[in-house]
Order: structure tokens, then sequence, then C-alpha cells
């Protein structure tokens, strides 16, 4: 899945770069439990989205319908809890997507069973052993008891056939005559009549225990296909979505980046809504500045994102008036005075010597 082009904007420069092609969007599946609420994976979520930068976008709560860990057994029965978690894994400020190493992987399943109070999986790297979706371990677990009961069925019949030929060397032994009785004699002498249709009752249930096992594969293999079908729909509305918010609302990438950006610098949230909203925000406190590395203290002020077809993705981020990066550079200067280090080509930032 693709998004359209984008937008990158250089803090520095006011560049801008067209991204194209990016694929933010994304689905997680994960295991759940019966009592999970969707308080623990909104949290899961909001520690996911400061730590790698991802926004879950939708969460959808599932109970499939499950499986018989033993097939002949009605009470071993096991419903199927589980969360679809579509992710946008973009970066609005940089254009760029999350790229998750398995490492991070690795420790976001760890956040995510401490989130939901469940027991962490041993990590693959010390097991040696590739993990299995939990669908394909159902179907290999079926597969590992049909070919223990192929094996049953074999041992089942190789005495069977052992029995038959003892019959057969016992009929060997006796005149064509006598073939009946003799033989009815031989075997409740040497092994019981019963033991024949008791042999031949465990291939007839070996046989049907194979069979149901191949029809619950089968009946998986359908579930697999059906599951695949709604992610590729889920993923095609989620799409289209997308395409019509943008379509509609041309300004919406450029102000989710300018956003992000407020947020970044040490807008709150609300600050940040009201200012992509094109409302003024009256502010004291600190803005942290990435040109500078540093946080910069403020008093009384009044920020506003003023439309500017000469700006960075057609918008300026305004303190008192003055654009964000031209007030930084200020603060900076302002701090630099403070200590005593005056700047001698304020044009050329060169030169700087202690008073």
């Amino acid at each position: 899945m693709q998004t359209k082009d984008r937008e990158r904007v250089n803090k520095k420069t006011g560049k801008v770069t067209v991204v194209r092609d990016s694929t933010p969007i994304k689905k997680g599946v994960v295991v759940v439990k019966e009592d999970t609420a969707m308080k623990q994976l909104q949290r899961f979520c909001d520690v996911c989205k400061v730590r790698w930068g991802i926004t879950p976008l939708q969460i959808f709560i599932y109970r499939d319908e499950g499986h018989y860990e033993m097939p002949d057994d009605e009470t071993s029965w096991k419903p199927n809890y589980h969360t679809h978690i579509v992710w946008d894994r973009m970066n609005h400020n940089t254009g760029k997507s999350c790229k998750l190493l398995p490492q991070d992987m690795s420790e976001m399943q760890t956040i995510w069973a401490e989130a939901l109070g469940m027991e962490r999986g041993t990590s693959k790297v010390q097991t040696g052993r590739e993990h299995l979706e939990r669908t394909d371990y159902i179907i290999a677990k079926q597969k590992q008891e049909a070919e223990k009961t192929r094996i049953a069925k074999e041992q089942a019949e190789a005495e069977l056939k052992a029995v038959k030929g003892e019959l057969r060397t016992e009929k060997l032994k006796n005149s064509t005559a006598e073939v009946g009785t003799t033989i009815l004699d031989g075997i409740g002498s040497r092994i019981g009549t019963s033991k024949v249709k008791r042999q031949q009752q465990q291939i007839d249930d070996l046989t049907q225990k194979n069979e149901r096992l191949h029809s619950e594969i089968r009946r998986l293999n359908k579930t697999i296909d059906r599951e695949r079908r709604e992610h590729e729909q889920t993923a095609k509305r989620l799409q289209g979505e997308i395409d019509r918010i943008y379509g509609w609302f041309p300004d919406t990438p450029q102000l989710i980046r300018r956003g992000e950006y407020c947020r970044e610098i040490g807008f709150t949230d609300k600050m940040a809504c009201d200012l992509v909203n094109m409302l003024p925000v009256h502010f004291s406190g600190k803005l942290y500045s990435s040109e500078h590395s540093q946080h910069f203290e403020n008093e009384h002020s009044e920020a506003r994102l003023l439309r500017d077809e000469k700006g960075p993705g057609g918008f300026q981020l305004v303190i008192d008036l003055i654009p964000i990066l031209q007030w930084f550079r200020q603060k900076a200067e302002e701090f630099l005075e403070r200590l005593g280090i005056e700047i001698k080509d304020r044009e050329q930032g060169r030169g700087m010597w202690m008073r």
C-alpha cells in the first residue's frame, strides 16, 4: 500500500523536498486475553508512540472461531482472542517512514506483555528456533497428531498382518477337510478370536481420527484465507479514507507536520491543536531548538500558525510575529551575550570573543 507523494521540510533552510512512494500504513496482529480492555491497548499504543514515533489509527478486538486442542474432546475448545492495530509509521515532520528493526520488534513484544499482564515468550535467539504464527502452529500441531495416527495405524496393520500370517500358517498345518474347525481351535488356543477383532477396531478408530485431523487442517486453511481477505479489505478501506481526507482537505499533510513540529519544540497537545486550527496561543515556558540543541525560556508570548506561501509547506509558525527560526536565533544571541560572549559579525556568525 502506498500513499501520495509527501513533502519534507528542512528546518534550517526551509527547503521543501518531495518524498515519493512512502508506505506508512502497517497492520499488526497480536494475541490478547479474554479480559483484555481497550484502555490496556491504548496504553500500549501510547508507549509505542513515545518510543518509536508510530501513531495508532485504529484498534480492532476479535474473537474468532478458535479450535479444539483435542479434536475428540469438546471440553478442549479454545477461542481465538486477538487484536488488529493499524499504525501510521510515518514521521510527518521528516516525511520518512519509521523502520523497526528485529530488536525493536522484540522490545515491542516485551512492552505488550507488560501492558496486558501476559507472560513473555522466549526469544528465538535463545531457543534457536523460528516462531510460528498462531494458526500455523495449530496446523503444525494437527499435522503432528496426524503423523502419530499414521504411525499407530501402520503398527496396528503390521500386527494384524502378523496375526493373519499366523492364521495362514496354522491353516497349512491342517488338512482341507478339517480346516474350519482346526483353524478356529488354533486361533482360540494361540491368540484368541477377540484379538483379531480388537486389532481391526484399532485400525478403524485410527483411520477415523486421521480423517478428522485432515478435515481440521482444511478448515484452518480456509480460516487463514478468510482473515487474509479481511485484512486486505481493511487496508484498502483505510487507504480510501486517507485519500479522501487528503483530497478534501489538501492542507492536512502540511498542518499535521506543523502540528508535530509544535509538539516537538515544547507546545502541549492542546496548544498544537489550537495552532493548526489557526488560533493564537498565549504561553510562558521553554521551547527547544534542534538547531542550537538548547531550550530557550520565554514569558508572556503569543504563538500563531500563519498561512505563508513562501514558508515551509505553505505555513509559518511565528512567536510574537517573528518566524520561529529567527526567534530561536535571537534567543541564542541573547543567551551568549548574557554569558559575556559577543558576536562580532552577526551576519556571518563568526568572530566571537570573551569580554
